[in-house]
């Protein structure tokens, strides 16, 4: 089961990636959504929106990740 991460440990901690691993889909486009609505929002410095972006890519890498997987998974039942 994923650890579910906030909004604000994921621009804050260093060492967030470990956890991005580790999220579920549902979680990691719930966090992405929140990301996403934060910055078009325009209430972060350049630095903060910079920030979100770099840990909004690895998001979505994680939730590319996850449809792969789900994707290979339906080939296999589909065979």
């Amino acid at each position: 089961m994923s650890e579910e991460i906030s909004l604000n440990e994921l621009l804050e901690d260093q060492n967030i990636d470990e956890k991005i691993k580790e999220l579920s889909f549902e979680d990691g486009l719930k966090l992405l959504e929140e990301l996403v609505e934060k910055v078009e929002s325009g209430s972060l410095s350049l630095d903060k929106a910079v920030l979100s972006y770099e840990k909004g890519v690895a998001l979505i890498n994680r939730l590319r990740e996850l449809l792969s997987g789900a994707e290979e998974k339906l080939k296999i039942l589909n065979k």
